[in-house]
């Protein structure tokens, strides 16, 4: 007689926990590389290869296309009511596409202004508010998804921020900002942290209401933000601005002028993994509810947990 089991478990399940520990390791393979600490210096230089990866999802979607293209046109042969169920959601779909695209083009913005909020004013807080995306998304979701919380999410909501809160006030007498309680900071934070959920619920959202397709959404999104990344690049060079310690264009030229074949290939692999890592957000959204993204974000955490230092 079994005393403990864990039942029936989705396969489906593999694709946050797979795409959380890729990206942990690559974070302790790449911390160890000289060449990647040179290229993190320059966090928009990272953002358009992660913008870069999200790409590459058009090789995945082809495929996906392509196989339910053949079950498609099964069913199409077959004169039954899934021939008009089928025909009745094509024509949705055309009917929605302007929803469809304006929804990713919302969603990669504001992911934009996140990212960005966070390479200008966010990269030395100390403080973890990540604790509070459960319920960012949680109040999202009911407001656009109409989803239900049950008693027991309640109490894991009210666990999870409880404790992140006692880790962030034993991080605030651990570090020297003791007297600098930067108020503007965390506002900051609090505003890139609902600026993340929002992207996540709208693209629920947009997979649900409109049947959009992952794949689509982490392809457009990443042609979006690699636009605005660019842009936004050539502006602060062209203005020499100096951001999070950074002074543009010295920066800039420095790693142009050095680069070699190992900074090639570190590229590829940067591209590569945010690419499967970004994709399996989505994947996991479009399978589970947005909560679950959260797997990701954990498991890549644990570096912070497991990382060895000096001492």
């Amino acid at each position: 007689m079994r005393i403990i089991t864990f039942g029936k478990i989705n396969k489906k399940f593999l694709i946050p926990i797979i795409g959380g520990v890729l990206s942990l390791i690559f974070r302790f393979i790449a911390n160890c590389n000289p060449k990647y600490k040179t290229a993190s210096t320059n966090p928009f230089i990272m953002s358009i290869y992660t913008a870069l990866g999200m790409i590459l999802s058009f090789f995945p979607y082809l495929i996906v296309k392509y196989r339910s293209k053949k079950t498609n046109l099964n069913i199409i042969e077959n004169k039954t009511k899934l021939n008009q169920v089928f025909t009745h959601h094509y024509i949705f779909n055309n009917k929605s596409l302007v929803a469809k695209y304006k929804l990713i083009i919302l969603s990669a913005v504001f992911d934009f202004i996140e990212t960005s909020l966070v390479l200008v004013f966010c990269t030395k807080c100390i403080y973890n508010l990540w604790i509070f995306d459960i319920l960012f998304i949680s109040l999202f979701s009911y407001w656009l998804l109409k989803a239900k919380l049950y008693k027991h999410q309640y109490l894991s909501m009210i666990i999870i921020i409880i404790l992140g809160l006692i880790l962030n006030i034993i991080e605030y007498y651990k570090s020297d900002k003791k007297n600098k309680f930067d108020a503007l900071e965390i506002f900051l934070k609090f505003l890139v942290e609902i600026f993340m959920s929002l992207c996540i619920v709208i693209a629920k959202y947009n997979m649900e209401k409109n049947y959009c397709s992952p794949y689509e959404i982490c392809i457009w999104e990443g042609l979006i933000e690699l636009i605005l990344y660019i842009i936004f690049l050539l502006i602060i060079n062209k203005l020499e601005l100096t951001i999070a310690d950074v002074k543009y264009p010295d920066n800039f030229w420095e790693l142009i002028n050095n680069y070699d074949i190992n900074d090639f290939w570190l590229c590829l692999l940067i591209v590569f993994v945010n690419g499967i890592y970004n994709l399996f957000i989505f994947l996991t959204c479009n399978y589970f509810t947005p909560c679950h993204i959260l797997i990701l974000s954990i498991i890549h955490d644990f570096y912070f947990c497991l990382k060895i230092n000096e001492n």
